[in-house]
């Protein structure tokens, strides 16, 4: 997972059959079983607490991740193909075909922790905590366009945009915009409406939060108490799993999935996902100003290779585009780029470039544990078309700073967006402030515009499709792999479904269960 600011945070072995068969992937969640109720889940997460606070509004680590998903509830929350579907809000539609406004209708019978009556006037009072610059949260940018929440009956909102957005229910489906009751300020305990209710945050030791006994699902949730805590090493935590000290670990290595897969009674949990690292050239630096350097770079990614290596196979193809394969609206009839060196090797001599060696700079700021490798690895087959790369280990601290955005071959990465625009809006948009690539097209930017302004899925995708191609072809962008998120559970760990953002990052808590058979 990325260590980075909130709004970026947004993360060499082969599996035998018999360790395949303990992977869980999307689609075989246990369906058919009868949950019990009672107990106790105990789950250790991949980052301790920062801080004791649990204010949206601030930065956060994974514990906090956590600890909201247990206590709090958002208006729109996503499936696992990140399709939004109701919470806190049971339907919305757009107020016109400009998609300009939205009317969102709440659901009767919420109640919060407290015992007060979910309403309008808490969903108002909660996004605009996010949007009032005093508070500074970070947040506050994706909440820009919106230039009014009003309040037209009690359970009924209706938002006003400054510009359109046809993935306006999406946006409220983002970690931290949970809704708590109007006037709320005590977050060292935040009272949401969600399955538990919260015990504090403790970052040094294990937190016990308690069910909900009048929460709004009826017969949810199944557990008695979820304890979580947080453990910085992966070999800790997955030796806490095989030990029985734990029954779920949130984010297992590549490496570390095969013991736990190959061991009886535990399973890895895999979701693909839209994390992903980039080799980014800067298109407006010799010699990667030039379209023949770039389109020969994207042929020395041998990227069946990367992904065994690398993953452990624990990967999705990437395709030079930010899309992943799981969006709707991956383009799935644009031909993968295939390792070619005697190709790029040609476009080069053709082109009368002279590739002086190339410095390519990597951390593990970015994934640890395979940004650096994936760059020996690119540099590897580069070599086989004569065509030069010195990889070089940067330091962890000040990589954000002082080498990304700014050396003209670097590795960076990303995690999962909700939205091809969310994506695209703000790595390849002329002029983003964190466009790496330095790529700028006005006609790509025209099309980002009219796909986010239409609620024509058809449309849409034919954008999108066309925007991907562009990327492809012309961009600065070289997209290998999208990373798979590997949590890992005892076989008594029941009702947990993988999720582009991770099964335990922000899980539906209210569905999990415990075996007592298993």
């Amino acid at each position: 997972m990325l260590n980075r600011p909130i709004s970026r945070r947004m993360f060499n072995v082969s599996l035998g059959a018999s360790a395949l068969a303990a992977i869980t992937r999307p689609g075989l969640a246990h369906a058919n079983s009868t949950p019990s109720k009672g107990g106790r889940l105990r789950v250790m997460l991949q980052e301790t607490a920062s801080s004791s606070l649990l204010d949206p509004t601030k930065v956060a680590s994974f514990s906090v991740y956590f600890a909201y998903a247990a206590v709090g509830e958002r208006l729109v929350g996503v499936d696992s193909r990140l399709n939004p579907v109701p919470m806190l809000a049971e339907s919305w539609e757009p107020v016109n075909n400009k998609v300009d406004g939205w009317l969102f209708k709440l659901r009767r019978g919420v109640e919060f922790h407290n015992g007060k009556g979910l309403t309008a006037k808490d969903v108002i009072f909660s996004l605009n905590r996010l949007r009032d610059p005093v508070l500074q949260s970070p947040l506050r940018v994706l909440l820009e366009h919106i230039t009014d929440i009003v309040e037209e009956d009690t359970h009924t909102l209706r938002f006003t945009l400054s510009r359109p957005d046809a993935d306006f229910p999406l946006l409220l489906a983002q970690d931290r915009f949970y809704i708590f009751p109007e006037g709320f300020s005590t977050f060292d305990k935040p009272v949401g409406t969600g399955p538990f209710v919260a015990n504090g945050l403790n970052p040094t030791s294990v937190n016990v939060y308690r069910r909900y006994q009048n929460y709004w699902q009826n017969g949810k949730p199944y557990l008695d108490e979820v304890a979580f805590q947080g453990n910085q090493d992966p070999v800790a935590r997955v030796s806490a799993l095989l030990a029985g000290d734990v029954d779920a670990v949130q984010t297992v290595n590549f490496t570390l999935a095969k013991r736990i897969a190959a061991t009886s009674g535990f399973q890895v949990v895999n979701s693909p996902s839209g994390v992903h690292n980039v080799v980014a050239m800067l298109t407006d630096t010799p010699p990667f100003d030039r379209p023949e350097v770039r389109e020969a770079m994207k042929y020395l990614f041998d990227r069946e290779q990367m992904r065994d290596r690398l993953c452990a196979g624990f990967a999705q193809i990437g395709n030079d585009h930010p899309i992943p394969p799981f969006s709707p609206f991956y383009h799935s009839e644009l031909p993968v780029r295939a390792y070619d060196p005697d190709r790029a090797k040609s476009i080069l001599q053709k082109a009368g470039v002279n590739f002086p060696t190339q410095v390519l700079h990597a951390s593990d700021a970015v994934t640890p544990g395979v940004a650096v490798d994936l760059a020996q690895i690119y540099a590897d087959g580069a070599r086989k078309a004569g065509i030069s790369l010195d990889p070089k280990r940067d330091p962890v601290t000040g990589y954000w700073d002082n080498v990304w955005l700014k050396q003209p071959l670097m590795v960076g990465g990303w995690g999962t967006r909700f939205t091809p625009d969310l994506m695209l809006r703000v790595a390849y948009r002329s002029g983003a402030k964190w466009n790496e690539t330095h790529w700028s097209r006005p006609k790509v930017d025209a099309m980002m515009d009219e796909a986010v302004a239409t609620t024509d899925v058809n449309r849409r995708r034919e954008l999108y499709w066309a925007i991907q191609e562009t990327i492809h072809n012309d961009g600065g962008a070289g997209i290998p792999l999208f990373f798979d998120q590997l949590d890992a559970i005892t076989s008594k760990v029941k009702g947990v479904s993988p999720s582009p953002l991770g099964s335990l990052t922000g899980p539906a808590m209210a569905d999990l269960w415990l075996d007592p058979g298993a």
